[in-house]
């Protein structure tokens, strides 16, 4: 039991943290969305619940775990000594173990007490990962037989030849032929279980409430054991709505990200059930959304390894499933810089007005308008009532030739700038579009400023 209860909040908060990974590449997969309330909120309640299991170690769980094991391995071994010892030192007429079939019967040597009961053997095997409930012992002590006092004619079958049995008064472990007084000792033996009584010799003691008393503390902490129990890891229920609001994990990140409130604050829980449904829009639309929309988003060849593999499902390990974020997070990076040189080339490109664009500027806005034509005076348009219809609105000889020579300032300006700004000579070759380069390292020619020196100069002077 204790081995499942170390083992369990790890594997879960193992398949979170490969869950949360799949979540994040799903938001990387489609970085052109913004997140949804329902993202986040599946993707934070997955890495609190992974939080949470981890937290079985840091807490003190499995502190618990291994401490109950412990006080069941004292008790185990504290019977187990009783009996080995008992039966190694016994002879054919001498012993204090009968067989359970023939009261009067000494069993002599361990073998025999195995034929006896195979249980007594201890195995030396690997622990095993079992939930399977104890049942030699309750939450409160021993169960049945010991749960209740067993007299002296049922332990011993009325024999007294065994020196631990006694006779009345008398306990005979170290005195010898007379004894110890049974008055000034307590005996306790396999772990507590049994005694010896002044009057009758050797009883088994009632042990059904050990837990509550310090007496026998063997016996005590293994029913404390017991009543800790199986424990389970914390695994949501995302199958539905319901179910998943029972997560402590689930219920936090649903105030964050639905309720916009801190994830401890819980006085408006009572509108979570509600707010979810609206968010998820099915009941079942948290395990929908992690089965369908993040776990079948296509992956086929992108893993080097495993390029068969074609839906984020069939991934598990968790190398694989870095390899998947790295690709796609590089990847945004790359359409990033690509849209951004894009836009810095186009504006490059983009110079001055033309008198031809600064005209259908003009007939456009100022088209059927004298008022608003008038407003574009400054822009160069003015009013010709001779014109056509559509183009009365037009640009003046002034403001065509305001646009030429914007142009063609714009146009020095631009090739320049394009160029000058690059500080090394690798980058410099490489501003080209196509195969088209723009600049060239090299020496300044007439009328270029630093004529000696090196650097990244405007294409068009070669």
């Amino acid at each position: 039991v204790a081995l499942h209860n170390v083992k369990k909040p790890v594997e879960q908060a193992t398949a979170d943290i490969k869950q949360l990974l799949r979540a994040l590449i799903y938001i990387e997969g489609n970085s052109f969305l913004t997140t949804t309330a329902k993202l986040r909120t599946t993707t934070s309640f997955l890495a609190a619940e992974a939080i949470e299991n981890l937290n079985y170690y840091a807490t003190g769980g499995a502190a618990e775990d291994i401490t109950m094991e412990r006080n069941g391995g004292r008790l185990q071994g504290a019977i187990h000594e009783f009996i080995t010892v008992h039966a190694d030192g016994s002879s054919t007429n001498k012993g204090c173990l009968n067989s359970g079939t023939a009261a009067t019967t000494t069993i002599i040597g361990f073998d025999a007490v195995k034929r006896e009961e195979p249980t007594c053997e201890l195995t030396w095997e690997k622990v095993n990962d079992t939930d399977t409930p104890v049942k030699a012992i309750t939450t409160t002590g021993l169960a049945a037989q010991f749960n209740a006092k067993i007299d002296h004619d049922t332990v011993a079958a009325g024999a007294k030849d065994c020196d631990i049995n006694s006779v009345p008064t008398a306990f005979k472990l170290n005195g010898g032929s007379s004894g110890v007084n049974i008055g000034d000792h307590l005996h306790k033996m396999a772990g507590g279980i049994l005694t010896v009584e002044a009057n009758n010799g050797l009883v088994g003691v009632s042990r059904g409430n050990s837990a509550s008393s310090n007496e026998h503390p063997y016996i005590k902490h293994v029913a404390l054991g017991v009543k800790r129990g199986v424990q389970q890891a914390a695994k949501a229920d995302t199958g539905t709505i319901k179910g998943a609001l029972q997560s402590n994990s689930f219920r936090q990140a649903s105030r964050r990200h639905i309720l916009g409130k801190p994830e401890s604050e819980d006085g408006d829980d009572r509108k979570l059930e509600s707010k979810v449904k609206t968010i998820f829009s099915t009941y079942d639309g948290i395990s929908k959304l992690i089965d369908t929309n993040i776990n079948k988003i296509p992956i086929t060849g992108i893993l080097k390894d495993n390029k068969d593999a074609k839906a984020l499902r069939e991934i598990d390990d968790i190398n694989k499933l870095l390899e998947l974020c790295f690709h796609y997070s590089d990847l945004n990076k790359h359409k990033l810089a690509d849209t951004s040189k894009k836009l810095q080339e186009a504006e490059e490109e983009t110079g001055a007005k033309s008198a031809e664009d600064m005209e259908k500027e003009c007939n456009t806005k100022g088209k059927g308008k004298q008022d608003e034509c008038k407003k574009l005076a400054k822009d160069g348009c003015f009013v010709n009532p001779k014109g056509e219809e559509d183009k009365r609105c037009t640009l003046s000889e002034e403001g065509k030739q305001k646009a030429a020579a914007n142009q063609e300032t714009g146009e020095k300006d631009r090739k320049k700038d394009r160029c000058t700004k690059h500080g090394t000579k690798a980058d410099c070759e490489n501003y080209k579009t196509g195969d088209k380069k723009h600049c060239a390292w090299r020496k300044g020619k007439d009328k270029e400023p630093d004529q000696e020196k090196e650097m990244c100069r405007n294409g068009s002077f070669l």
